[in-house]
């Protein structure tokens, strides 16, 4: 019966190990912030939670558009809606990086160390949500339209993931208020884009660069990690 149940699950193996290591960095998180509520007897950083919440919200909808683009019934109308979704709530998930803004106000009776470990255990976890959410939907789009293809979907995401967390940050604006205020939002992103500040190219350019080049070096040591796999050294190796 376990065999059984193996065989079924073998394909989805290596997704399903990082699905459950996300969800136990999620479980660490939310015992660390439940540790802190004890040592303080307050809820600061309550936001931590919500936006963890709101970081596994596009793995979600990558994982739904992944499910039904190999499903051709479904493909059409399942996918667009899935991918759009999550390329609005996608800047959710390494959003919470910015969140190190706060430690500019140390809070009493709780060290420094603690909170700075508390929100890093928080970035890192929706950094790798999000990592693993883009491989989902790059593999998507590397499938129907190629690699190259796939690549540079890569860099317009991450270049709107800045955009967006920038938004969210300093702008104050919340990924649903697209859903609730479409035209009002697009007519200020319109005006934004065509008045940009210089303290908005600046945090758009770095921000989306650390992010492609934590990405990319990711997806590197994945493809390390698939070639021992096939070439193993030998141990007789030097």
């Amino acid at each position: 019966m376990f065999k059984q149940f193996y065989e079924k699950i073998k394909p989805a193996r290596f997704r399903l190990a990082v699905v459950g290591l996300l969800c136990i960095a999620s479980l660490i998180s939310v015992a660390l912030f439940r540790i802190r509520t004890i040592m303080s007897g307050t809820m600061d950083y309550d936001f931590l939670m919500w936006n963890l919440f709101l970081a596994w919200l596009p793995l979600g909808m990558a994982y739904t558009a992944s499910s039904f683009a190999g499903k051709r019934r479904f493909v059409t109308l399942t996918v667009p809606i899935a991918a759009l979704l999550w390329l609005l709530f996608f800047p959710n998930a390494p959003y919470i990086l910015t969140d190190l803004f706060h430690l500019r106000h140390p809070r009493e009776n709780i060290p420094i160390w603690f909170d700075t470990l508390l929100i890093n255990w928080f970035a890192w976890t929706g950094i790798l949500l999000g990592i693993f959410s883009l491989f989902l939907m790059q593999d998507i789009v590397r499938k129907a339209f190629g690699r190259v293809t796939g690549w540079v979907f890569v860099m317009i995401v991450s270049t709107l993931c800045g955009v967006g967390i920038y938004m969210g940050r300093f702008l104050r604006w919340n990924s649903w208020d697209m859903l609730l205020h479409p035209f009002e939002r697009i007519r200020e992103m319109l005006y934004y884009a065509t008045h940009p500040s210089l303290q908005a190219i600046m945090f758009i350019s770095v921000f989306s660069s650390l992010f492609i080049f934590i990405y990319i070096t990711t997806y590197a040591f994945g493809l390390l990690f698939q070639e021992q796999a096939h070439h193993p050294i030998s141990e007789d190796t030097p």
